[in-house]
């Protein structure tokens, strides 16, 4: 079960929350919006790792890559001959 506390908690008891995040997780609130995830750690996860943080990067910039993709739409087909 995830376990959800404040940045002021977070700074008091770092050393306690390192034990259970290696059970479960912990999300991160900083004037009650979620602002971290501390997940526990696999061998071989550098992947799944890359992946979230891609995700992250589209959602954050999600409406820059929407303009873009509709800009795109917009011009056409390409003329590129392979």
């Amino acid at each position: 079960m995830a376990k959800i506390i404040t940045t002021s908690q977070l700074q008091k008891s770092i050393g306690q929350l390192v034990a259970y995040v290696s059970q479960s997780w912990v999300v991160v609130t900083k004037k009650g919006r979620p602002t971290a995830v501390m997940l526990p750690y696999f061998d071989d996860n550098e992947d799944a790792i890359a992946d979230y943080l891609e995700e992250y990067e589209m959602d954050k910039n999600r409406t820059v890559l929407q303009a873009r993709l509709k800009e795109s739409s917009a011009s056409g087909l390409s003329d590129l001959v392979i």
